[in-house]
């Protein structure tokens, strides 16, 4: 069964070739497919992007990213993971023994933020998250049967929040999982430690209620959750 890996990049010179080669681990490209779907970098991201992944131009935005990355791929499973992100060893046979159940439309890996500095963020890596769709995001990488993904209408093309809003249509179609903690996806804890890890976190938890609950736009949320990186690219535009 072909697994496709989609991987949105904008300007992502330094995690690329990690994620990637994550992704690829020893898996031949008729099990594993890897598609860069990039928005437009500008740091030389796609130079190191090596022969045996595909890429694609895309308009900025990780969600018609992603969107046109699954439209260029070929797999019965699509895996979005952020270049800022890896994958475990032995993801592919996990994702594809999840999705065995009929029942299960998707779902999304427990994840280790690195650097790991100081007690809050080892705490929060060694806790068991739940599977409840308000708590699966994108960093964790979120996966699907294609299927599914086109009976959804793929990801919603906004600022921010693509990811909440899979995770919301995915739990309507179907039951939603999380992959065993024994296999965490290794993530980026650069936000974390920008702005500082409490309160980063505190961020983000008034980020989805502010959302889902007290009426804001995606362009409420990104304009708030935006980091220093991100700040300099929209200044770039």
């Amino acid at each position: 069964m072909l697994v496709s890996v989609i991987i949105p990049t904008l300007n992502e010179a330094e995690t690329i070739q990690a994620a990637i080669k994550a992704a690829r681990r020893d898996y031949p490209p008729d099990q594993v497919e890897i598609v860069v779907a990039d928005g437009g970098s500008t740091d030389g991201t796609l130079d190191l992007v090596p022969e045996h992944a595909t890429v694609d131009a895309a308009p900025r935005g990780r969600g018609v990213q992603m969107n046109r990355g699954a439209d260029v791929s070929a797999g019965q499973i699509l895996v979005f993971c952020h270049a800022d992100s890896q994958l475990p060893s032995g993801w592919r046979e996990a994702v594809i023994d999840a999705l065995a159940d009929p029942q299960v439309s998707g779902g999304t890996f427990q994840t280790l933020m690195l650097p790991e500095r100081g007690f809050l963020l080892w705490l929060r890596n060694h806790m068991v998250f739940t599977a409840d769709w308000r708590g699966l995001y994108g960093d964790q990488v979120q996966f699907m049967r294609r299927e599914t993904f086109e009976r959804v209408g793929g990801f919603p093309e906004i600022p921010l929040m693509e990811d909440l809003e899979m995770s919301r249509a995915l739990y309507q179609v179907g039951r939603l999982v999380r992959i065993s903690p024994r296999l965490r996806v290794i993530t980026s804890s650069r936000r974390f430690l920008e702005r500082g890890v409490l309160r980063q976190w505190l961020l983000n938890v008034r980020n989805v209620i502010w959302y889902l609950y007290l009426g804001a736009s995606p362009e409420d949320i990104a304009s708030s959750y935006r980091s220093s990186r991100e700040e300099a690219l929209c200044a770039d535009d």
